[in-house]
């Protein structure tokens, strides 16, 4: 199965990137729009899905609940209909089925039993985002889970992260860090600060973050990756509520450009993949996606830190020292970047209008910049990006 980011919004995706970073200090319309085709794109993906597995399927009466279903999802009235279809546990089956599908019609598989299972799951797993969503559509923050992630969600996380399958492990580690429901109410109060600190910011996080997962256990600090897109896994090793609300916005970031990706690529699907360069900030390897992944994400966070007052002179001077610290990688970042021909034209034209971003930020600081300390690397700081 083919699926290519082509057809009739071409246009208007070419616009969509004209002077755009997408970052909340960028016009919300544009932001609105860019979630609209995200879901077109999976809608779209979902019924070329739908019509291979009919082809496969239509005559096998043990398949009739999936084509019943999924023909139900697809006559929904379009908000409920989004709603579903944009669910991270959903996008996650989807993304299983799709690879399960294309690896038979392709010859890597020769049976089709394993795609089956997952056709015969997909009731369950719609009365799941069915219940969660109707659980969640009062209320702004969202949902903080430990063990009682969606299984989905959970067969997704590794290598990010292994969910212990036994009882007794999983005991076991909910006796170590805070209780979830204590960690969910420090996170509320990071996003109330964030809401406060940078408005157009939480507003983005309300359509970008579905989920948190509480993992004290993990060995990241804060991590995301497109294969469970919508999902964050935080744990709680942040040392105050405003290194959290770095972690949220760092995080957001990342699901922000996974969007913006699923409507055009950035980066050459045939570019190198090697862990060629460091990371101005800490040291650590980057293929040239990641590299991007990290120098867009520190953009949001420079962004958050300047706007961070009427908050205690130690907390104040802790958000000028990051933001310092984040603009010089940037400054340094930027070499590299803009020296690679590896991205694509929409790719080239984000990272241009995030350059002259990094430009006027390095103009603005510059007294600052020249006072502060040279920037030296710290030990690996935020979650994953691929």
């Amino acid at each position: 199965m083919d699926i290519g980011n082509h057809g009739e919004f071409d246009s208007t995706v070419d616009d969509l990137f004209k002077g755009n970073t997408f970052l909340a200090d960028a016009r919300y319309s544009r932001f609105e729009i860019l979630l609209e085709h995200v879901s077109r794109n999976r809608f779209t993906i979902f019924m070329v899905l739908y019509a291979e597995l009919f082809k496969l399927f239509s005559g096998e009466s043990r398949c009739s609940v999936f084509f019943d279903q999924a023909v139900e999802l697809v006559l929904l009235p379009p908000r409920e209909q989004a709603s579903i279809i944009n669910d991270p546990v959903f996008q996650i089956w989807t993304g299983q089925a799709f690879r399960l599908t294309n690896h038979f019609l392709v010859g890597k598989s020769e049976s089709t039993a394993e795609l089956e299972k997952t056709l015969f799951e997909f009731p369950e797993m719609l009365d799941r985002v069915k219940a969660r969503s109707k659980s969640v559509v009062v209320q702004n923050d969202p949902p903080v889970y430990r063990f009682d992630a969606d299984p989905l969600i959970m067969q997704a996380t590794p290598p990010s992260y292994e969910f212990p399958e036994d009882e007794a492990t999983r005991k076991r580690l909910e006796r170590g860090g805070v209780s979830s429901r204590f960690f969910a109410d420090v996170v509320k109060i990071a996003l109330l600060r964030i809401e406060h600190t940078w408005p157009a910011c939480r507003e983005q996080m309300k359509s970008l973050i579905k989920s948190i997962c509480y993992l004290p256990d993990g060995t990241f600090r804060s991590c995301s990756a497109s294969r469970y897109t919508g999902v964050i896994l935080l744990a709680s090793r942040d040392d105050s509520i405003l290194d959290l609300e770095e972690s949220l916005v760092h995080e957001a970031t990342h699901q922000l450009l996974y969007h913006v990706v699923e409507v055009s690529a950035v980066v050459d699907p045939d570019a190198s993949q090697e862990a060629s360069f460091s990371l101005p900030w800490s040291g650590q390897k980057r293929d040239l996606y990641g590299y991007f992944h990290a120098f867009y994400v520190y953009i949001a966070l420079v962004k958050y830190m300047e706007r961070v007052r009427s908050r205690s002179d130690e907390e104040l001077q802790r958000a000028q020292n990051r933001l310092l610290f984040i603009l010089r990688g940037l400054i340094r970042a930027l070499p590299d970047l803009q020296g690679s021909e590896d991205f694509t034209p929409h790719g080239r034209q984000l990272l241009e209008n995030l350059a002259a971003e990094v430009r006027a930020m390095e103009s603005k600081y510059a007294g600052r910049l020249a006072a502060a300390a040279p920037l030296t690397t710290t030990p690996p700081v935020l979650g994953a990006t691929a």
